[in-house]
């Protein structure tokens, strides 16, 4: 192929995420075609050119604001994460945004913490101008599969940064002498670079304080994971991740400047989350309703395993993905769910249809029309009518 060299070239420096060597090598192909007289390429290249320059002088990148205050070299996909060096295991995870995270679906208190600190760092002139720097630490804690780590992704997403991930559990060796090296190598690195760095199951330090036979050493470790947290402030930006919040020291709270608590799913984080991931199927809005009310009290993951469960049954039954179809497959699944609590919608809908139907019926906060219950159903108005007016059952 001909210029093949040239295009090699800007793959390998394109994927890189290397800016200034992939424009150059740009140049080098328009200055080839110029060369082979071929006009119209050349053109199309210098409108490409013009356009990227244009758009940079009119709008600042996130990652041009970052750098501004996150300082360090740029990281690669050839760049080797630090070690543990006896087992030879990886101490973090390098993720680099390929758009494929979307933005997390948050309750109205935690995306409007979250999208203040990114509003910071879109703004950072404005509080240079009163001597104050965006915030760079960030505690997120909740519930397991409520969205934390997904929106740590979506925070380094945003800042143009890509995401440095450690499981702080990861971390500890079987020799606790060699946990606290550990801790000071994976913040050595992370100073050296320009990224995010996730803190993932952060209540790990916490536990090790259940051994009492180590206590020495356990307040060394934990003495050592502070102060990295502490001389890392102004290097970067630091996330931490915790299902068990509870179990944190106050001193360790006090190193993060916002903490967000993120829940499971409300009713219309639900709705979203139901719509979300049964695509491509498009449920009327009476299914989704339905479907989000069944699972009022599951995680954001829960919804997702259940949605992909109820579209594996559709397509498998060979049914047209009606409403009564997406019904009936939601039916299946809850019949395959462990049920820890026989009094929820999802266990009267896997045991007892009727109870189900009785319940919703009657559930003044849901209101649904005993027309639009029969239609999703498959039962008579006159069914539903006579259920709903009979005692419930259990």
């Amino acid at each position: 192929m001909e210029h093949f060299a040239v295009i090699q070239s800007l793959v390998r420096h394109g994927l890189a995420g290397e800016r200034d060597a992939f424009k150059q090598q740009v140049i080098r192909l328009r200055s080839r075609l110029k060369k082979a007289k071929d006009t119209n390429n050349v053109n199309t290249i210098d409108r490409l050119l013009n356009s990227t320059s244009a758009t940079k002088e009119l709008k600042p990148t996130s990652v041009q604001l970052s750098r501004n205050l996150v300082l360090g070299e740029r990281l690669t996909a050839e760049t080797y994460p630090p070690v543990d060096r006896e087992t030879g295991a990886k101490l973090c995870t390098i993720t680099f945004d390929d758009g494929a995270f979307k933005a997390p679906l948050l309750t109205a208190n935690a995306k409007f913490a979250i999208n203040g600190m990114i509003k910071e760092w879109k703004n950072i002139d404005a509080l240079k101008k009163v001597d104050i720097e965006p915030t760079r630490t960030l505690l997120i804690y909740g519930p397991p599969g409520s969205g934390k780590t997904i929106t740590a992704h979506h925070v380094a997403s945003c800042l143009s940064l890509p995401l440095v991930t450690a499981r702080i559990d990861g971390l500890i060796s079987s020799f606790l002498g060699k946990t606290a090296r550990n801790i000071a190598n994976l913040f050595d690195f992370a100073n050296r670079y320009a990224c995010v760095l996730l803190l993932d199951e952060f209540d790990a330090i916490a536990k090790l304080r259940d051994d009492p036979h180590e206590v020495g050493e356990i307040k060394r470790v934990v003495n050592t994971l502070l102060q990295n947290l502490d001389q890392r402030h102004d290097h970067g930006v630091t996330v931490a991740v915790t299902n068990h919040e509870g179990l944190l020291d106050p001193a360790v709270w006090r190193r993060f400047e916002v903490q967000v608590h993120i829940d499971k799913p409300d009713q219309d984080i639900r709705y979203a989350l139901i719509k979300q991931f049964l695509y491509p199927i498009k449920p009327a809005h009476d299914v989704i309703r339905i479907m989000s009310y069944c699972l009022d009290g599951y995680s954001g993951a829960d919804v997702e395993r259940i949605c992909m469960s109820v579209k594996r049954t559709v397509a498998l039954s060979g049914t047209k993905n009606t409403a009564a179809d997406l019904f009936q497959a939601l039916q299946t699944v809850a019949n395959l769910l462990p049920i820890d609590d026989d009094d929820t919608p999802m266990s009267y809908l896997a045991t007892n249809p009727e109870t189900f139907i009785h319940h919703i019926a009657n559930d003044t906060s849901f209101c649904m029309t005993q027309e639009a219950i029969a239609h999703l159903t498959g039962y008579s108005q006159a069914k539903i009518s006579i259920t709903k007016r009979k005692k419930r059952k259990h």
